[in-house]
């Protein structure tokens, strides 16, 4: 029996991981990304391990074009799988100011996948399926000058949390993943090591072991830090 996964943000370093694992591991994979180059060398990758996978773009700040990229995934009879792996917003002071941003970001990281959850639901619900919201240490904590991030991430948890209560009868899985530091293409090597970070694979694992569990347990959430600190100065 087939299935297949939509990753939202999979043009991005934890998003492409997980998308390749699920690959691998015999699924097919709906990627969703903003870089478009990027996005379909991710694919290509996948195709050529023998595995199906389409392209979406859309922008996650733009209702319509969020609505339209969960119709095209609900379209999948086999959709079992919807991976939030996007990520959005940048670093500014609180003020007036910030006003315009904040409005992007809180549509990009949370109003996106509250909006994508209601309308896949229907077809998750017949098919059994899983929801996978990677959200980070952001929902736990807070940031100066990092207020719509704290603020979303925050929110995604609390919108999980209640889903998880209306859904699991029907048998719809849902998982938090909350990674520390992961080592990306922006990892900046003066600052971190490396080598002492957590990998785009150990997440990737990590999504696995959610999404293989059978329906009668449910990792709800998932939390993942580095072993040993990976700041340099230490």
């Amino acid at each position: 029996m087939t299935k297949t996964a939509l990753v939202v943000g999979a043009s991005g370093g934890i998003g492409g991981g997980i998308a390749r694992l699920l690959a691998q591991q015999g699924w097919s994979i709906l990627a969703h990304g903003r870089d478009p180059e990027r996005l379909e060398r991710i694919c290509s990758d996948i195709q050529g391990l023998g595995a199906d996978c389409h392209t979406l773009t859309a922008d996650l700040t733009d209702p319509d074009q969020v609505a339209s990229l969960a119709e095209q995934a609900s379209a999948r009879r086999d959709l079992q799988a919807l991976v939030f792996s996007a990520g959005g917003g940048r670093a500014l002071d609180s003020g007036p100011g910030a006003l315009g941003e904040w409005n992007r970001t809180l549509a990009a990281i949370l109003h996106a996948p509250m909006q994508l959850t209601a309308l896949t639901l229907p077809r998750m619900r017949q098919t059994g399926g899983h929801y996978l919201y990677i959200a980070g240490m952001y929902a736990k904590i807070g940031m100066p000058r990092m207020a719509a991030h704290c603020a979303g991430r925050h929110g995604l948890e609390g919108f999980a949390k209640a889903l998880f209560e209306e859904v699991r009868e029907d048998g719809v899985g849902l998982t938090m993943i909350h990674p520390g530091f992961v080592h990306t293409g922006l990892t900046n090597p003066q600052v971190l090591d490396p080598a002492k970070m957590i990998q785009i694979d150990d997440i990737a694992d990590a999504a696995s072991l959610a999404l293989s569990l059978p329906n009668r347990a449910c990792v709800t959430e998932l939390t993942v830090r580095p072993q040993r600190s990976p700041y340099l100065d230490r």
